[in-house]
C-alpha cells in the first residue's frame, strides 16, 4: 500500500534564515516511497505574505510559489526563523494566518526564532518548546506561559515541534519523516541527502 501524500508548506519572509527553511526544504522535498516507483511522498512549497522576492537573512533571493492568501490546506506548516521574525511578531494578519493554519494541519514545526512566531500566536501556551540558544532568555522573558527546554535540538509535544537553531531544521525534519512515515523512510531520506541522521 502506497503511504499517505502530504503537503509541506513553508512559510518565508525578508531576512529569514537561509538554512532554517532550506534545511527542511531539501528533506521533504527527498521523501520517496522505498517501495514501486519510488514515488515523491511530499509536495513542498514556498509560502509568503505575497509573490514578491524575499531576501534571506545572508543575501539569496528566493521566489516563493504561494501567497499566504492562495495557500491550499497543508499537512505539515513550516515556521522557520531569523532576524525577520521580529517585524512579523508585530504583523497582524500573518500571526493570524500562523494560528489558523496550525489548528488545521497534522504538524507545525518551527526552526530557530520561528518559536517565536509560534508563541506570538498563542500556540505554544502551556507546552515545552526550544529555539536557538541565543535566544533562549528573550523568549523565556517574552513568552513566561511557555516552558523552554534548553540541550535539545527539538522539541516534540505532539501536533507542535520546535527546534533549535539553523541545522537542527535538518534533524527535526528527518524526525517529522520518521513520526510520518516510520524509520526505515527516515533513514533512507538521511542517507539520500548524506546526513548523518540525529536518532
Amino acid at each position: 500500500m502506497t503511504p499517505q501524500k502530504r503537503t509541506v508548506a513553508i512559510l518565508i519572509f525578508d531576512d529569514v534564515e537561509l538554512l532554517d527553511f532550506a534545511g527542511p526544504f531539501e528533506v521533504f522535498s527527498s521523501v520517496r516511497n522505498l517501495t514501486g516507483e519510488h514515488e515523491r511522498l511530499m509536495d513542498v512549497f514556498a509560502v509568503a505574505e505575497s509573490l514578491a522576492p524575499v531576501r534571506c537573512r545572508n543575501g539569496l533571493v528566493v521566489q516563493p510559489e504561494r501567497t499566504i492568501d492562495e495557500c491550499p490546506p497543508v499537512d505539515v506548516l513550516v515556521i522557520p526563523g531569523g532576524a525577520g521574525v521580529r517585524p512579523a511578531l508585530e504583523q497582524s494578519r500573518l500571526v493570524e494566518w500562523v494560528r489558523a493554519r496550525a489548528q488545521e494541519a497534522e504538524l507545525t514545526v518551527s526552526v530557530c526564532t520561528g518559536s517565536f512566531l509560534l508563541a506570538r500566536a498563542g500556540l505554544l501556551s502551556g507546552r515545552q518548546a526550544t529555539t536557538h540558544w541565543e535566544r533562549i532568555s528573550e523568549m523565556r522573558e517574552r513568552f513566561p506561559d511557555v516552558e523552554i527546554v534548553e540541550d535539545e535540538r527539538w522539541v516534540d509535544t505532539g501536533e507542535i515541534i520546535t527546534a533549535a537553531g539553523v541545522s537542527a531544521g535538518i534533524d527535526v525534519a528527518l524526525h517529522v519523516v520518521r513520526r510520518l512515515y516510520g524509520a526505515d523512510v527516515a533513514r533512507a531520506t538521511a542517507l539520500g541527502i548524506e546526513y548523518d541522521y540525529w536518532e
